[in-house]
This record gives C-alpha cells, structure tokens and sequence, in this order.
C-alpha cells in the first residue's frame, strides 16, 4: 500500500509497531491509550491486517535502504580481511542470481587397466577383493 493513501493513524501505529518491535498490542495502546490491554491485543492485530505492513516499508522507516545496504555491501567487498570479503562477495552474488539454479549430475566410468566397465562391476570386484584380503587374514589368525 503507498504511504500516502494510508491515514494519520495508520501511519501512528506503523511507526509504533516498529517501534515496539513489531508487538501490536502495545503499538495500538500508543494509538490508543483508552482501549484496554485485552482489547488492545485484537484491534492491534486488525489494525496490522488492515495496513499489511512490508518488510521493505519497516527497512526504509528505520534507515535499511537500499542505497544504504549497496554502500554497505561495497564496504565489505572491499575489507582487508580476505574471509570477510569472501562472505561479502558470496552475498553479492547470491543477490544477483549469479549461481546456477541446480547442479548438474556428472557421469564417471570407472577404467581399471585401461578397460572400461560399468560402475557396478568395478564395485563387485572390489567387494571380491576385500573379502578374499579378509579370509586371508582370517586364516593367518587362526594360525
């Protein structure tokens, strides 16, 4: 909803709710300091239904702008710290949709000697190798 079709005690509460971090009870008593607590924690409640306040709107009311976030973020891209400028560029980039949406499966065949062979054969014969290389020692124990 735009900020100027809102009404004077529609904005009052908005900045009361903020104010009250984010408690609509208390953000209505400040409207409204007749009403009583019961009442308060109702009307509170329609009255934040009634404004549908956005998270962008709660931002830019306490100084968490756009510009300022962008000035923010260049800060931390260009800090001495390698790691915290990592963290900063991850960030960056996971803004911009910089990242591929799904990761791509990769097929390997298994060489063994220079023939190729299905993976569940290569897996058979190394299951037949480690139980004949634990028979062995079995037997060396037993000796």
């Amino acid at each position: 909803m735009n900020e100027t079709k809102r009404t004077l005690r529609e904005r009052k509460f908005i900045k009361s709710y903020i104010e009250n971090n984010g408690n609509a009870t208390e953000a209505y008593l400040n409207i409204n300091s007749k009403a009583n607590k019961n009442t308060a924690g109702v009307l509170g409640l329609r009255m934040l239904r009634k404004v549908k306040i956005e998270i962008k709107s709660i931002l830019d009311q306490i100084g968490l702008n756009d510009v300022y976030l962008s000035g923010k973020l260049k800060e931390g891209l260009e800090s001495e710290s390698l790691s915290i400028r990592f963290r900063y560029l991850d960030m960056a980039l996971k803004l911009k949709n910089k990242y591929p949406a799904e990761k791509q499966e990769e097929t390997h065949k298994v060489i063994i000697l220079g023939k190729k062979e299905k993976p569940e054969g290569a897996k058979n014969k190394l299951i037949a190798k480690i139980n004949k290389i634990t028979e062995r020692n079995g037997d060396q124990e037993s000796k």
